[in-house]
């Protein structure tokens, strides 16, 4: 399953009126994806698990809100996103980056296990500016706009977590200036 699943009218209107089996319903039909994305946003399970617990939670209250069922997997993607986001806030003061090239789009095997643990290495919060960016496709502002930040803080995290996780990825590259050791 993943956000794009269609929600009907009858189970908007359920969701409204609190209907328990609904929620659960609801539940299984987008926690493995809501599960999924924390996970590679935030890098560790358990606080994916309670991103995404504190997300449907968030959901559940405010699904009032929402007018068109077809907008729910977007709308909760967000709220995902967003608990991920603010479990970093949380923890991490901002810090300032630079910009770099984009990840490979479409890595093979071997390059996703290089890429995941690459990813790994850096804070949660770079990890998140990346994988928003490059993975989900987000752009500068909408990370910005999420994490209560500037556009400038968003490109900067994005260059600085490129730049420590490209000697990583292809460890023959060596960084432009070298000091020399005579």
């Amino acid at each position: 399953m993943n956000f794009s699943t269609p929600l009907d009218e009858i189970s908007l209107a359920a969701l409204k009126k609190d209907c328990r089996r609904t929620q659960e319903k609801v539940y299984r039909t987008f926690a493995p994806a809501a599960w999924s994305l924390a996970v590679r946003l935030s890098g560790c399970e358990a606080q994916a698990w309670d991103a995404v617990q504190a997300g449907f939670v968030r959901a559940f209250e405010r699904v009032r809100q929402l007018r068109e069922p077809a907008r729910f997997g977007a709308w909760l993607k967000r709220i995902i996103v967003n608990q991920v986001m603010d479990q970093h806030r949380q923890r991490f003061d901002a810090l300032d980056d630079d910009e770099g090239p984009a990840l490979s789009e479409t890595p093979s095997h071997d390059e996703q296990l290089d890429l995941e643990r690459a990813l790994a290495c850096l804070d949660p919060i770079d990890r998140s500016v990346v994988w928003l960016h490059d993975a989900e496709g987000m752009t500068h502002a909408e990370i910005a706009e999420m994490a209560g930040q500037t556009v400038s803080w968003s490109k900067s995290r994005l260059s600085r977590a490129r730049a420590r996780i490209r000697p990583l990825l292809d460890p023959g590259l060596r960084p432009a200036r070298q000091v020399n050791a005579s």
